[in-house]
């Protein structure tokens, strides 16, 4: 049982974590300011849900600690005394923090594992199979209020160019306007497309629009209409047979959700 009380512990834990990243030479990051919105962001997303699906006390404070904690490792790995791990993957660094986190081991076991697996899965192409039900109901509620967050900044940077997604960057992706044929091959029969594939910041743009069949809850759905979020990406793109066939299949696939 998660009380109220280990639920503030690890607040506090987070607010003090956030200290180090007010001064210098991370406090001119803009890199840094997005990560910690994109946090805040998912954890309100994810009590959303939370509330739309009547979860009890201890339920929604597992899926805030999971949303809370998620990302952390980003930042975990830019601090000076991490400098030397040779951890690369942001939900591995997550879990090392959490592993090492005083308030964290607090909690029943049951309620880590929970929580550990939650964040190791939430950035997999996939749900691997082998996972009870609880890990798996928390990670797909995990996965859809992270990824309505994303839509929300991609088609925020759309709009106003400026924010540019991080892993953009990161997969130094080309800036020349088309899509790429073969990625988008992949997703019209029915394939997940990897990260690996993607060539043009478009093909990014395409690729998250394909999230939309990984997304879980039917209020995740309707907040997905309601914003327009598909939309606004899809008008961003150049168009060709591709990208057209790619909405349409989007689209159907939403109000059949819907």
């Amino acid at each position: 049982m998660v009380t109220r009380e280990l639920v503030e512990n690890l607040r506090l834990a987070y607010s003090e974590f956030r200290v180090a990243f007010k001064y210098a030479p991370f406090s001119s990051d803009i890199s840094i300011k997005m990560t910690f919105e994109h946090i805040e962001r998912v954890v309100q997303n994810s009590m959303l849900l939370a509330d739309n699906l009547e979860l009890n006390e201890n339920e929604r404070a597992i899926a805030e600690l999971t949303a809370q904690f998620h990302d952390i490792g980003r930042l975990w790995i830019m601090l000076p005394e991490n400098s030397e791990s040779k951890i690369s993957d942001h939900a591995e660094a997550s879990i090392e923090y959490l592993n090492n986190t005083a308030a964290f081991k607090i909690l029943d076991e049951t309620s880590q594992n929970i929580i550990i697996q939650v964040i190791k899965n939430h950035n997999k192409s996939h749900i691997p199979d082998n996972q009870g039900d609880s890990i798996v109901f928390y990670t797909k509620l995990l996965r859809d209020a992270d990824k309505l967050e994303v839509w929300r900044s991609t088609s925020e940077y759309i709009k106003n160019r400026s924010g540019k997604p991080a892993i953009t960057n990161d997969l130094n992706l080309s800036q020349k306007a088309v899509v790429t044929h073969a990625f988008c091959q992949i997703i019209i029969e029915g394939g997940i497309p990897n990260k690996e594939d993607l060539i043009t910041f478009h093909d990014f743009i395409i690729f998250q629009m394909s999230w939309v069949f990984d997304l879980h809850y039917k209020k995740s759905f309707q907040i997905l209409n309601q914003q327009q979020y598909i939309r606004h990406l899809y008008d961003s793109l150049p168009k060709n047979d591709h990208v057209i066939e790619i909405y349409r299949m989007i689209r159907i696939y939403i109000e059949n959700r819907i």
